[in-house]
């Protein structure tokens, strides 16, 4: 870092987490005008973060959260379309998580 700031023109340095390694799954979300929301189905991406969407392979339903982190994912899904404002409709939200095993070899 001391070599960064050295290095820098503001004298800054953007240190950041690596989301390398974990993985990505996706929410199908429907609403309707009475706030009734479900969950469509959960996708899983079969390769971690840092491979495209669009080239990873990916499972429906999701095969690998546990029963707590799919109904963390679920709840912040539904605050997330009610807060965007899809009234009515569909909606797509894409969440990242780092493993449990991930978290304690990283201390």
């Amino acid at each position: 870092a001391g070599q960064g700031l050295t290095l820098s023109p503001t004298t800054e340095v953007l240190l950041e987490e690596s989301i390398l390694g974990w993985k990505e799954y996706e929410l199908e979300l429907m609403r309707d005008k009475h706030d009734n929301v479900v969950v469509v189905c959960s996708i899983e991406n079969f390769d971690p973060m840092g491979v495209h969407t669009g080239d990873s392979i990916t499972v429906a339903p999701s095969m690998t959260l546990t029963d707590r982190e799919y109904q963390r994912l679920r709840d912040i899904g539904i605050a997330i379309i009610r807060e965007v404002g899809v009234d009515t409709g569909g909606c797509n939200i894409t969440a990242m998580l780092r493993s449990v095993l991930q978290s304690l070899a990283s201390g």
